[in-house]
């Protein structure tokens, strides 16, 4: 009988102590959400806090007084924060979050991304919308120009369409351009896509492409920020949000970019992070690909295709079999056979080229590629220019 008492107090001690790492751990995430919403604190004010405390979570026992004497934050950010403490703001704040349906997780939290833990300033919060267990995939971040070339979109989803049938989890910021064109080819292909915003998810930035979040988060994907609910959209947001995109991935891959583009920004950061920078090489006499084709020289790894990529990790694209090769051969008549293999000599040409190579008479070479283009298997990039689709 007395051996059974000693058991229940273990019990209860054990469970006691669970309830007060709990409680401490809860008062920490609390923390971490009112400071990173509370007007004029970010990153380094929270990190001076943090070191000045000890424990974040102490944040709640200090008075007035303490926090006015932390001369590294502004007088703004200061009364700001008393105020929030003394209004109970993080009730509002939390009330906000399940309101716009968005989550968070703080970077203590189990489910924190652990490859973004590891950069240099990773932030404290993160609120999200859709499978958070998606930031944990083997990833490869996609970005590139807000105005690419048909050239340049086309590869975007060739390799976002290739890597995701793979179970690889295509990273990009959800701009306009060839990060649109990735998170298409990615959920096309039903695969998982991460979008992360220069902006909160509630006010996403750009407005025209709300519902490409919505399908992301509706075809299993996630979409990501840093910016608190109700947070108004600065220009210097796009380029800190680069180093959440290379921080969620294991390799970073520019499509098409000019010489200043702002992804050569995010491939900065992977740098730094140690991640791997792949680079599609471009048209020599296009702007558009005067920045990939310099980082090119400077070290990137120039790809052609999803195996350059898979090789630096010991993954293995599957190949199809001969006989789904003979098969697809066989859908071919005579002068579609011989554009596909035209196309598929040179790349990308122009209908002029495409007559001079395969004899087919300019009366007959417009049906031709209409009937290629309506198969899927040839697409017109524009200015009487084709492509392998």
């Amino acid at each position: 009988m007395r051996g059974n008492k000693a058991s229940v107090r273990g019990f209860f001690f054990q469970e006691s102590i669970l309830l007060v790492l709990e409680v401490i751990a809860m008062e920490r995430k609390d923390a971490y959400l009112l400071l990173w919403c509370t007007s004029g604190i970010g990153y380094k004010t929270i990190q001076s806090i943090e070191a000045q405390l000890g424990d974040i979570g102490r944040i709640w026992d200090v008075d007035d007084a303490y926090i006015d004497s932390m001369e590294f934050a502004s007088a703004k950010a200061r009364r700001a924060l008393v105020e929030g403490i003394k209004s109970n703001a993080l009730y509002r704040i939390k009330e906000n979050l399940l309101r716009e349906h968005i989550s968070y997780m703080t970077i203590e939290c189990e489910g924190y991304p652990s490859k973004l833990k590891q950069i240099h300033d990773p932030p404290y919060v993160l609120f999200y919308r859709g499978d958070s267990l998606l930031l944990e995939n083997f990833s490869i971040a996609m970005v590139g120009s807000r105005k690419p070339s048909a050239y340049g979109e086309l590869c975007s989803k060739k390799f976002s369409k290739e890597l995701s049938s793979l179970g690889v989890t295509i990273v990009s910021g959800l701009a306009i351009g060839i990060d649109s064109c990735s998170h298409y080819g990615a959920y096309n292909q039903s695969g998982r896509t991460v979008a992360v915003l220069g902006s909160s998810i509630d006010n996403p930035y750009p407005a025209r492409n709300i519902g490409l979040m919505n399908k992301i988060v509706q075809s299993g994907g996630v979409v990501v920020s840093e910016y608190p609910p109700g947070t108004e959209t600065l220009p210097g947001f796009f380029p800190m949000r680069n180093r959440i995109i290379s921080g969620l991935s294991d390799g970073v891959l520019i499509v098409e970019a000019a010489k200043k583009s702002g992804s050569l920004i995010t491939m900065d950061y992977a740098l730094d992070q140690g991640r791997n920078v792949y680079s599609v090489p471009g048209n020599i006499n296009s702007a558009m690909s005067e920045g990939t084709n310099s980082i090119i020289k400077t070290g990137a790894k120039l790809v052609t295709c999803v195996e350059d990529i898979l090789e630096d990790y010991r993954l293995e694209l599957k190949k199809p079999d001969s006989e789904m090769a003979e098969a697809s051969a066989a859908i071919y008549s005579e002068s579609e056979a011989a554009i596909v293999n035209a196309l598929r000599q040179s790349g990308i040409m122009h209908i002029d080229s495409i007559c001079d190579v395969t004899a087919i008479p300019p009366s007959e070479i417009i049906g031709v590629l209409n009937i290629l283009q309506i198969k899927g298997i040839v697409l017109e990039l524009g200015a009487n220019t084709y492509a392998i689709a």
